[in-house]
């Protein structure tokens, strides 16, 4: 029920010049970006949520959103 179609995760390293751009996916998890980078504000921001689950353990949260970027490195085309 997305009101504006998600990007394709698949093509992050495609569209970022062969690299995969872990910081960049890093900053979207965890703070949101504007609605235009990201599509819409459908998709939540996964830090605050992730602060909230983990009583702001904030090595586990980070470990969370390397677990997420790793994880789209991993869904990357060949």
């Amino acid at each position: 029920m997305l009101k504006t179609p998600p990007p394709d995760l698949t093509t992050l390293t495609r569209r970022h010049m062969g690299k995969f751009p872990y910081d960049y996916v890093k900053a979207i998890l965890e703070f949101g970006s504007s609605p235009s980078a990201h599509g819409s504000s459908d998709m939540p921001t996964w830090g605050p949520i992730f602060r909230y689950n983990d009583k702001q353990n904030e090595r586990v949260v980070q470990q969370r959103i390397k677990n997420l970027c790793d994880f789209l490195a991993s869904l990357q085309e060949r």
